[in-house]
């Protein structure tokens, strides 16, 4: 996959349109929200969305072999040095015990919560996908 011309843009645009949407199985969770980022980016669908509670997730995610292979095996493999990210990349985080993706702003990692988009340090980060 590649950054496609004025990906910078679509980005931007993306994060303004999610920024007030809450998290919601199938439609805005942390695997619908990195797809959708990183198809602005590339221009290039990640995989469907079979799910829509956190019963239907987790059992895709099983499946699949955990959360970084079930959402970011199109992208390769990751690193575990939060310091190689950048705008546009994904990352795994722990979130209160469980795995979360997020997907950097250049500044922070961000991801759906009850209020819409939610930023925490890059630090956080535990794997890292190169999106381009």
């Amino acid at each position: 996959m590649r950054r496609i011309e004025g990906w910078e843009r679509r980005f931007a645009d993306y994060l303004l349109a999610r920024k007030d949407i809450p998290f919601e199985w199938g439609a805005n969770d942390c695997a619908t929200f990195m797809f959708g980022a990183v198809a602005t980016i590339t221009g290039q669908a990640m995989r469907p969305v079979t799910w829509s509670s956190a019963l239907e997730a987790a059992r895709v995610i099983e499946a699949d072999g955990g959360l970084g292979n079930a959402a970011c095996a199109p992208l390769g493999r990751p690193s575990q040095n939060w310091r190689e990210i950048r705008r546009g990349d994904v990352a795994t985080i722990d979130q209160d015990g469980r795995p979360a993706i997020c997907v950097c702003t250049g500044q922070t990692l961000c991801g759906p919560g009850p209020n819409g988009l939610e930023h925490l340090p890059l630090d956080r980060a535990i794997n890292v996908w190169k999106v381009g």
